[in-house]
């Protein structure tokens, strides 16, 4: 719901415990910058209209998503009525008005239930013609927030030009002639500037004083209106008191300069979501019927197919059934460099097709679409309250009327026990009033949350939940799931190893067709393991799998085996010299496979769930930053221990059914550890629930993940460490932010209530302290908008660079089974021509000693 006329956390605070007080209402958090609530409540005990009593209950409007439609030609009166009954009964639909001497239609939606759209083809399909006159969400948020600010401009500037000459009368006054009045034209001068200037705090104070709430308004008020009928009366009616009209004139002027710097730097917080939102295209070249037309984006339907051309936006999420591109992701995902796009991939709609012809089938459409989902969670994730800021609400609660008895006890303290006239009391009671400032400690948590959470979301790193983002900080325990997670989550071809004198093609073709009639997990991996290196694949005969050994087919007339060792020698094959390379290859948790043709063993086949390419620098770089890293897998320890040896962790709960992840995080909590856990949305969804921090890796296209306090849109683990960095700089915002309102209103009321007066004659004057109250709440936004120039930066990685494993060890590629071997640890090498070489079993090095200038090339890599 959004909440029209909100300035402070007292607001905040008032219009939550009128909701919270509502039967029915389960959970309400509202937002100050956002200026909406979220309201959790019982349909069956409490509905929206009575929700908005409530707000409207404590001198806040509760504010309803409207449209107009204007019909043409204009129905009859009984036509009226079914158009009006057909809306209604759209769901989401508050209220429906109709005007058929204008021909106008105005329904009120609910935004989360309903799009225009929806309404917009309601009447289409009762045969209107129609002609929409309102603006959307985002336009009608822009022109919210920049009337806001041309509202406090424009009473700024009013009262500026008023109050500088009150300025120059009350400090060269004396240089007139004593016949000049110079107290009736500051009188003249001070009014409109006090009633004109001064209304919005008149406005909001009263409103909350009908409904027996006080708020920051209430004290600019008071402070105001005590200066202002104090001179008043000095002037008109008392007899040797000296009036201050400027107090008041430059009270209200500072006060409005303040106001207005706020709104703007306010509309700035928002800025990143509002560009991530501008990202969508508006139109779209759709074709039905075998014709192109052009189309709003917002029309199109899930399996239209849409036309893309070279530098144009993708306007939907689809999946590519005709063309190859490359495609500019970076706007979603923060990745720089484009993605390669064919038939069978998906594309998420904003992003840019850079040069080739693509078709796409749309599959999600609307607030379905990547895009839209961000944005949302990014939205939800902003009215989100951290603990920290709960506690900033209770003390905004009762702030006011403590600021109100201080000043009051100040006034009487002056009064009877100061020695000090009682207009000289009433200057410290009003410095009082309106030096205390309780939009500074409203605006901490919001502003910086706001600019960290869009921040993030140019990254592609969604932060959901305030208590996760308060809880990042203090972690001190990562937990990684190992499938999908550290690793890419199916079987790959990690080795192929020919015999001596074999074709890698050749071998490679048999064994690919023999596998292409099996639906093994491992088969389809050796599969896809040719179709990537464009090796032709035959029609395999008289295909066998024999359960727990392998498959058999001919090909071309040639009888293939491909299993393990034991069916090998079954079939009398000799596959020694292959098999030395098995110990190796299983040692790094490796399944091996050989194949034989004919008779003769051609190759060894290694496969395994390979190891993403950000694992070994994120893993390294969450160490180095003080972390203790952990992983869980229900695979057997050996098995588990050599991924974790290459990615050097030695923290391993193995063999642990999905069902058990949670316990096991339990498990860590008890040891008073704070635990993070990183895993897939879906599957780890009780671990990710049960973790401090869960840490959800969205697939890109679907970032709905319910689970995680973090979504990251790509599936990079260096976002892990992104993530982190992100939520401990928006953290330390927040704190700065608090720190520096407190500390303000700490030191600032006692010297306005003149507790130094004694011993230094040092007084804050009430405009000065105006003029601090409302820089106070001015540089806590700005403090927050810092946050924009953090820079999010990749482990070992720039913006125009892939990611480079600085910290993985030199590699050598033996020369003859292409295997790699690390160069630190090598201990099989040869000298020949002045290099060495480098050998990953004896059955290599004896191949290269026998004949070295067969083999004088050796790759490395890193």
């Amino acid at each position: 719901m959004r909440i029209e006329g909100m300035h402070c956390a007292s607001c905040v605070a008032t219009i939550e415990k009128s909701l919270l007080n509502q039967d029915g209402v389960i959970k309400a958090s509202v937002s100050l910058l956002d200026e909406k609530a979220v309201i959790e409540y019982d349909i069956d005990k409490v509905n929206r209209t009575l929700l908005e009593k409530a707000v409207e209950s404590t001198g806040y409007r509760a504010l309803r998503s409207a449209i107009s439609f204007t019909l043409d030609p204009k129905p009859d009166l009984k036509g009226w009525d079914e158009i009006a009954s057909a809306i209604r009964n759209l769901d989401g639909i508050i209220e429906v008005r109709t005007y058929p001497n204008t021909g106008k239609l105005i329904v009120e939606y609910d935004e989360d239930l309903l799009t225009q759209k929806i309404v917009r083809r309601k009447l289409e399909s009762l045969g209107l013609t129609i002609e929409e006159s309102s603006a959307s969400g985002v336009d009608r948020e822009v022109l919210a927030r920049e009337k806001e600010i041309r509202y406090y401009r424009n009473r700024f500037v009013f009262s500026l030009i008023l109050t500088i000459p009150v300025v120059i009368l009350m400090f060269g006054g004396a240089l007139l002639p004593s016949t000049f009045p110079v107290d009736i034209v500051m009188f003249l001068l001070t009014t409109p500037i006090q009633f004109i200037g001064g209304y919005p705090f008149y406005k909001a104070s009263f409103r909350g004083l009908v409904h027996r709430t006080t708020n920051m308004d209430t004290l600019v008020m008071l402070g105001t209106s005590v200066a202002y009928f104090y001179s008043v009366a000095a002037t008109f009616f008392l007899t040797g008191y000296t009036s201050f009209f400027d107090t008041s004139a430059l009270l209200i002027t500072f006060i409005l300069l303040g106001r207005w710097l706020e709104s703007f730097a306010k509309g700035r917080t928002s800025n990143a979501i509002r560009s991530l939102m501008d990202l969508q295209a508006s139109i779209a070249t759709v074709i039905r019927d075998e014709e192109e037309i052009v189309i709003p984006a917002e029309d199109v339907e899930v399996n239209d197919v849409v036309l893309i051309k070279p530098g144009e936006k993708i306007p939907v999420d689809g999946e590519v059934i005709d063309g190859s591109s490359s495609v500019d992701e970076s706007m979603i995902t923060g990745e720089s460099i484009p993605v390669s796009k064919s038939i069978g991939d998906s594309v998420i709609g904003a992003t840019i097709n850079k040069n080739g012809l693509l078709k796409i089938k749309a599959t999600k459409v609307g607030r379905d679409t990547a895009l839209s989902q961000i944005v949302q969670l990014v939205e939800e994730a902003q009215t989100q309250k951290p603990p920290i800021q709960r506690r900033a609400d209770a003390i905004a609660e009762v702030f006011v009327p403590f600021v109100l008895a201080i000043g009051l006890i100040t006034f009487l303290a002056w009064t009877f026990f100061g020695g000090v006239t009682w207009d000289v009391s009433l200057r410290f009671a009003t410095a009082v009033i309106v030096a205390a400032c309780p939009c500074a400690l409203g605006l901490a948590t919001p502003t910086a949350i706001m600019v960290g959470l869009g921040k993030g979301a140019q990254h592609g790193i969604l932060i959901k939940t305030g208590v996760g983002l308060e809880t990042i900080p203090t972690v001190d325990t990562i937990v990684f799931d190992k499938t999908g997670t550290l690793t890419i989550g199916h079987p790959v071809v990690t080795d192929f190893i020919t015999a001596p004198g074999i074709s890698e093609d050749e071998a490679l073709a048999l064994i690919a067709s023999v596998e292409k009639g099996s639906e093994h997990p491992l088969a389809e991996a050796i599969v896809h393991y040719a179709e990537e290196r464009n090796v032709r694949i035959f029609e395999s005969t008289n295909f066998m799998a024999e359960s727990g050994l392998g498959v058999r087919a001919n090909v071309n007339g040639i009888p293939v085996l491909v299993g393990n060792g034991r069916f090998l020698a079954e079939n009398s094959v000799d596959y020694k010299d292959l098999a030395t390379h098995a110990p190796i290859l299983e040692e790094q948790a490796k399944t091996t496979i050989f194949a034989a043709s004919g008779n003769k063993a051609i190759a060894i086949i290694a496969i395994s769930d390979k190891l993403k390419e950000s694992s070994i620098q994120a893993i390294q770089t969450l160490k180095e930053i003080g972390l203790e890293v952990w992983m869980i897998t229900g695979d057997k320890i050996l098995t588990a221990k050599a991924i974790a040896d290459k990615l050097e962790i030695k923290n391993i709960l193995a063999e642990v059914l999905p069902q058990d992840k949670a316990a096991k995080v339990k498990e860590l909590q008890n040891s008073n550890k704070i635990v993070a856990f990183v895993g897939d949305g879906i599957n780890d969804a009780p671990a990710l629930a049960q973790a401090d921090v869960g840490i959800a890796l969205g697939s890109g296209t679907d970032v709905s993940v319910e689970t995680g306090d973090i979504v990251l849109v790509k599936d990079d683990l260096t976002d892990v460490i992104s993530g982190i960095q992100l939520g401990k700089k928006t953290v330390s915002k927040i704190k700065q932010g608090f720190f520096w309102a407190l500390i303000y209103n700490m030191i600032l009321l006692p010297i306005a209530a003149g507790v130094f007066y004694p011993f230094t004659h040092i007084a804050l004057q009430p405009e000065f302290a105006g003029l601090a109250m409302a820089l106070s709440s001015v540089s806590v936004v700005s403090s927050a908008l810092l946050l924009n120039r953090f820079d999010i930066q990749k482990p070992g990685k720039t913006s125009s660079e892939s990611l480079r494993v600085e910290s993985a060890p030199r590699m050598a590629i033996d020369p003859i089974c292409k295997m790699d071997v690390d160069i630190a640890s090598a201990s099989l090498f040869s000298d020949y021509n002045e290099k060495r070489y480098y050998f990953c079993n004896p059955y290599c090095k004896e191949t290269f000693d026998a004949d070295p200038a067969k083999y004088q090339d050796q790759d490395f890599r890193d």
